[in-house]
């Protein structure tokens, strides 16, 4: 069974320079993810590059869900604090 995590963050519907500032952060925060995954999970550089309101952390192996979800965790509340919802999914291989 393949798992994936999916990270939506909640964007100010305010100003648009405070939506570009929160597109920024979670970009910066995606690109942090895709360089130190490592075997937790892939997420691809130009996903995180291209995304705007949420990004997906896929290709995680079912021992390695918790581990991963706790390292998204972990990353948001060292460093950037966002507001984010985190959803783990699976999907059968067939």
């Amino acid at each position: 069974m393949a798992h994936s995590i999916r990270i939506d963050l909640e964007i100010p519907s305010a100003s648009g320079l405070e939506r570009n500032l929160a597109i920024h952060d979670l970009r910066d925060f995606a690109e942090e993810l895709s360089l130190t995954l490592g075997e937790l999970g892939s997420l691809p550089m130009e996903q995180a590059d291209a995304s705007v309101d949420h990004v997906i952390i896929g290709a995680i192996k079912t021992r390695n869900v918790r581990r991963c979800r706790a390292h998204v965790e972990k990353l948001n509340e060292k460093k950037y604090r966002l507001r984010v919802t985190i959803t783990e999914q699976s999907s059968s291989k067939s």
